[in-house]
């Protein structure tokens, strides 16, 4: 586990229904913009051939996987893809792809060469673990002849420059594989990036009952760096939907130090490809606003899905043409993801030390060691009066001021402030 990623931010992209930059080539000009945002990183869904046969959709699901070692041509080409590492690399931006080894699509060249590498039902047909994702069968990973070819996948995008790997449903491939593969692919690069999609508690659950083994986050961070904060996202959901409280919320958050290794790093984020767009759960922008500062004062890296910074409502579909419109992006908001972006590049923001006070049911207050950096965001409708406390100069990073010898504020909007 590397804790030099505690503090990055993520800029995920799925190419395919990214605007008008939907190729390599036309998204090495975007990368000027998505830098200006101060983001550390872009993260590619899948961009290896799709599936034809079961597909979803006009287009087919990027999750379906016919090649691993080969480039959708939608996208382009190998050439293209490299032209593109080197432009994001020259933009000071680090490329992580999307890896999907749970599973393939009916069609794949793995399944057409080795049927014997997949989990079969009672009439021995390939099966996928998941009764509704009908496109896609399971690789069996008991079979350990598969374990080279797909590391070897790995190692082969690793030596074209990539230097991330976000692992779908990682959850479900075995522990000690990924472990195997971060060795093998630490011998091309040791600073790779390790981010797995842990699963809900559920799933695990609902798999466990049907006889397949799923791994826990505890066992999973063993093999990664970064792993999503799925484990608490229902009651996250629950908060925004104003179900829970948010003392019932900042409890599992500050729960998971108790469950998780004491250099641990979660994934925070707002909506992602899987959920549904952040400002249509909320019915203002004050709202998208607090919850975007909440997802970057937790602990943990961050990850921004592109379109959030527009109005967008919609969150695109997977398996058709179903462009984000950057035309709607809101300069206020990009702006405040900046503002963001540049602040958690603090080392303070690596610290172990984070505390969270909650006062009058709606204000939570965010004290980063020693009060280097502390955040008052206001989940509430009314002003709430709050004695700071601070003696000397502080930064206020989101409205660009200095405040000396902070006492008592009234917060309605977010405040964060940080030590000069």
């Amino acid at each position: 586990m590397n804790s030099e990623f505690r503090n990055i931010s993520i800029y995920s992209i799925y190419l395919r229904n990214h605007g008008k930059k939907n190729t390599f080539e036309k998204l090495i000009g975007d990368l000027k913009r998505i830098k200006s945002m101060k983001f550390d990183v872009i993260w590619l869904l899948p961009i290896h051939p799709v599936g034809i046969i079961n597909k979803k959709g006009e287009l087919g699901s990027p999750y379906s996987i016919k090649d691993f070692g080969d480039i959708n041509p939608e996208y382009g080409d190998m050439d293209s893809f490299k032209t593109l590492i080197e432009a994001a690399h020259k933009e000071g931006l680090k490329v992580m792809i999307d890896v999907v080894y749970n599973h393939t699509s009916y069609d794949s060249k793995v399944f057409n060469e080795h049927p014997e590498y997949f989990i079969t039902d009672e009439n021995g047909k390939p099966m996928c673990k998941a009764e509704d994702w009908t496109d896609v069968i399971d690789l069996d990973y008991d079979n350990k002849n598969i374990w080279h070819p797909m590391i070897g996948y790995l190692k082969k995008w690793s030596m074209l420059g990539v230097d991330g790997y976000r692992c779908d449903v990682a959850s479900l491939v075995p522990v000690e594989f990924w472990k195997t593969a971060r060795e093998e692919v630490a011998k091309i690069n040791p600073n790779t990036m390790w981010l797995a999609e842990s699963v809900h508690k559920e799933f695990i659950e609902e798999l466990a009952e049907k006889g397949f083994k799923a791994y826990g986050d505890k066992e999973v961070y063993e093999a990664f760096d970064i792993l999503y904060d799925y484990d608490i996202h229902p009651q996250f959901e629950a908060f925004v939907e104003g179900e829970i409280s948010l003392k019932e919320y900042i409890d599992v958050v500050k729960n998971q130090d108790k469950l998780y290794p004491d250099d641990y790093i979660k994934l925070r984020f707002i909506e992602n490809h899987d959920q549904k767009r952040m400002s249509a759960c909320v019915d203002s922008m004050e709202k998208k606003i607090n919850f975007t500062v909440l997802s970057y004062m937790l602990k943990g890296a961050t990850l921004v899905y592109a379109g959030q910074e527009t109005s967008d409502t919609h969150t695109p579909s997977l398996f058709d043409l179903d462009p984000v419109n950057f035309d709607r992006v809101i300069p206020e908001y990009a702006k405040l993801i900046e503002k963001l972006n540049l602040l958690v590049k603090d080392e303070v923001f690596k610290t172990k030390k984070v505390s969270y006070e909650i006062v009058e049911d709606n204000l939570l207050i965010v004290r980063y060691e020693d009060d280097k950096v502390i955040a008052a965001i206001n989940f509430g409708d009314k002003e709430i009066e709050y004695d700071f406390n601070l003696e000397g100069e502080y930064e206020e990073v989101l409205e660009d001021s200095t405040l000396v010898d902070v006492g008592k504020l009234k917060i309605i909007e977010p405040i964060i402030m940080r030590r000069r």
